[in-house]
This record gives structure tokens, sequence and C-alpha cells, in this order.
């Protein structure tokens, strides 16, 4: 069993955690980032359309950003293990645990980031990629002119409404709720397409399908029945939430599951530190997650000795 030494544990390789890394490289501390997946650079895999809002980056999609962010830490020599989960963090120690290894710091960041809210129905896991999707963007296409459903009420899954209708699909948007959390332009127009039909309170009860995505089976609010749509794809587009199964008890989180920080991205927890999206429910962004990792290498470079005042 491994029981390496860092300066700074990195949970996470994401925007943040790269910016961190590369700022605490500066300040002259060794740190590591740790990541679950076999690739690097957390949500920016899931982002593909035109970033619209990073400056040197604006137009491009999420895999190139990703691309050129990594090409940035090979150069700057950023140690990143990947393919093995955190498994647990002793708060006392400043230790981390994956694997078979141990590994302990002199301070650890938490950087996981968000994850994809599934609906936790039968069909889910079993169809995904086999008519379950999560971006118009990049699937529109594979279900031009067959009918599909949308499943959320916010901004994203409004948007995929929209995409998939103009794709030539007729879209089913399915709203546990009555009430939307969308843009007030894209529900406008989603309204007013004549190939989107809105059904509200209503609650997915089950992906139907054996090799391929049949049908949605869902129950509307005050009716003891489930009715059932006939479609060829489904768009899973109901938020995320924060990665942060690992620090529960370690860390204090709020009611939604977000890290709670203080000055400089401090937690409850002496020497543990958070930033970007995990601590950042108002302002989840590319753009504040690399601010956000920034200050906190400063902070952490303080904490160290490594900076004065």
């Amino acid at each position: 069993m491994s029981r390496k030494r860092h300066d700074v544990l990195i949970v996470g390789a994401g925007p943040a955690a790269l910016s961190a890394a590369l700022w605490l490289r500066d300040f002259g501390l060794s740190a590591v980032l740790l990541e679950q997946s076999i690739q690097p650079g957390g949500q920016l895999h899931d982002i593909h359309a035109a970033i619209p809002n990073y400056l040197t980056a604006f137009g491009w999609d999420g895999e190139r950003f990703a691309g050129v962010a990594l090409a940035d830490a090979r150069s700057a020599g950023l140690e990143i293990l990947v393919g093995e989960p955190v498994r647990r963090i002793a708060k006392r120690e400043l230790r981390v645990e994956r694997g078979r290894e141990r590994l302990r710091g002199r301070a650890i960041l938490l950087a996981m980031g968000l994850r994809r809210r599934k609906l936790g129905v039968p069909g889910e896991d079993a169809l995904e990629g086999r008519g379950v999707s999560h971006s118009a963007n990049r699937d529109r296409m594979r279900f031009a002119g067959r009918p599909v459903a949308v499943v959320g009420g916010g901004t994203a899954a409004v948007e995929d409404a929209l995409l998939c209708a103009e794709a030539g699909s007729d879209v089913t948007l399915l709203h546990r709720s009555s009430r939307f959390k969308s843009r007030v332009d894209f529900l406008k127009r989603a309204r007013a397409h004549p190939r989107i039909r809105f059904v509200v309170n209503a609650g997915v009860r089950e992906i139907v399908g054996k090799e391929r995505v049949e049908a949605v089976r869902y129950r509307r609010r005050g009716l003891r029945r489930d009715e059932e749509v006939r479609v060829g794809g489904v768009f899973v587009r109901i938020g995320r939430e924060p990665e942060t199964d690992v620090v529960r008890g370690v860390v204090r989180l709020d009611r939604a599951g977000f890290i709670r920080v203080g000055v400089g991205g401090r937690t409850s927890a002496r020497g543990i530190y958070a930033a970007g999206d995990v601590c950042s429910p108002r302002w989840p962004s590319i753009a504040n997650a690399v601010g956000q990792g920034a200050a906190v290498a400063w902070e952490i470079a303080r904490e160290l000795g490594r900076l004065r005042g």
C-alpha cells in the first residue's frame, strides 16, 4: 500500500483543481490531483455547445477547452492520478485513501464539482447510450424526425426541447412541477412551438425498452394510473448535484449537499479547503471555478508559510 506525502492533495481535476495546482506549483508547493474518471477535466467534457462567456475560449466546446487545459497541465508537470475514486478522507491526519493508496498532505483541497442528477427509475442506466441521453447539442440529430421526450423544467431541459423540435422531432416535455426555472425567453419560445407538448406535474416512473428506448412511463399528480408516451429517445435534464458523498461527516455541508466555505475557501475542518462548483451553488461556471482555485491556492500558500500577510 502506497503512503505518499505531498504538500497539498487535490480531490478532482476540473477547472478549479487545475487552476489551484498551477498556482501551488508557482508557490513552490507539491500537489497531486486525484480524479476518479479516466479523463481529467471534470464537467468540461459535458459541454457540447459553444462556450459563450469565457475569455480566450469564446466559441470553443468543452472538449477543446479540456484538451488545451490538460496540455498546459502536462507542460507544467502537474501530477494527476486518474481512474480511482477517493473512498475516505481522514480529516485529523489530512489523509486521503483511494484504492490501496494512502496519501498524506499538509492541506487538502476539495474540488469534485457536480454530477448529473438521476431520475433513479428502471431503464435509465440500462438504456444509457441506447436512447437515453443528456445533451441535445450532441445527440439531437440522432433522433431527427423521431419522437423524443425531454425530462426537466430548467433552462437546459427547455433548450433541449427547442433543439430537438428544430431538428424535426415531436417533443414531449415532462416536468414534475407546474413551475419552470427556465429562462423566460426559452420558455416562451417552447410554449409557442407547434412540435413541443408540455406535460406538467408528471413524475417519470420508467424508461421502457429492451435493446433501445421505446417509451416513457409517467404518472401525473392526482391520478392513480400511469400514462405512456412512445419515443425513440429520452433526454434527462433534471440538473446537477454536488459530488460530496465522500465528505459527509468530514466537513459541513448545506441542505443541498454543497460544501460550506468561509473566506479563502476554508471549510469547517482545519487544513481542508474547497473550490469550484462543489461549494458554489449560486455561481456555477468555468470562470468562477478557475478564480476560486487560484484564490484558495493563495490561501493555502499563506497557511503553509509560503506567503506573508
